[in-house]
């Protein structure tokens, strides 16, 4: 049905299209290189633990990374051993304190960090809290908070409360399918770094929603379609985007 008005409110029942939004917080365990053991000499690792302590009855999602070194098979290995040394601090630290709801072993990663910062966990803190029900159209694109580092296909951290948006919309109705359309600020998208930021959140749909492949599509628009010219650097960061379209066949 065309034009139809969907309403997603987190708390609702499953057939109606509600959702809260979430605010989330991000912080990262490092690792060495080629380790797999939490070392609290390293000061980005004590500050982890420092937030933390600070947090209650909270819910988490794992990310677990490498850097590049090695085979694709034995770096999804050393990211699940860094997943298992995270969760096993975290259960002994502080039990009972956290939910895990998602883990995933990504393996390397392809950003343009540097080696040292990509052999990590991230961990992603959500905290549910109360709003208004948001609404969207079908055939028409949302305009989402799903944003990106300059020049590259990582997410900034505010981008996750509306991943998870994404994630519950689809798993509220089983009959969605979504467009991810993938936005650069300026230049020319030669490399398709627009596609390749479509294709970034449709992979953590499909991890951690476990969200059908085939439920999701992706294209690149490079700078074709901005939001707003590029006058100003928040202009320029409100262009590196991602926008979904929720459609049914």
């Amino acid at each position: 049905m065309k034009g139809l008005l969907h309403s997603l409110l987190i708390l609702a029942p499953a057939l109606s299209f509600a959702q809260s939004k979430a605010s989330i917080d991000s912080m990262s365990f490092h690792f060495g290189f080629n380790s797999r053991e939490i070392s609290f000499q390293d000061q980005h690792n004590s500050e982890t633990k420092t937030k933390l302590s600070a947090l209650k009855n909270q819910s988490l999602v794992l990310r677990a990374y490498t850097d590049s070194t090695g085979s694709k098979e034995y770096n999804i290995k050393l990211a699940e051993a860094r997943l298992d040394a995270a969760k096993k601090f975290l259960n002994k630290t502080y039990p009972n304190q956290f939910t895990i709801r998602t883990e995933v072993a990504i393996g390397e990663d392809l950003s343009q960090r540097s080696d040292a910062d990509k052999r990590r966990v991230d961990i992603l803190v959500s905290r549910k809290t109360t709003a208004k029900n948001r609404t969207f159209e079908l055939n028409v694109p949302i305009k989402l908070g799903i944003q990106f580092v300059y020049g590259m296909d990582e997410l900034i951290k505010s981008s996750n409360a509306d991943i998870q948006f994404l994630i519950e919309t689809l798993k509220s109705d089983k009959d969605l399918q979504v467009t991810l359309a993938g936005h650069v600020c300026c230049g020319t998208d030669t490399q398709n770094l627009s596609g390749k930021r479509a294709e970034k959140v449709k992979q953590i749909l499909i991890l951690e929603g476990n969200i059908s492949s085939d439920r999701i599509t992706t294209i690149g628009y490079g700078n074709k379609k901005p939001l707003y010219p590029d006058d100003s650097e928040w202009q320029r960061q409100a262009n590196r985007r991602v926008e979904a379209t929720f459609y049914k066949k």
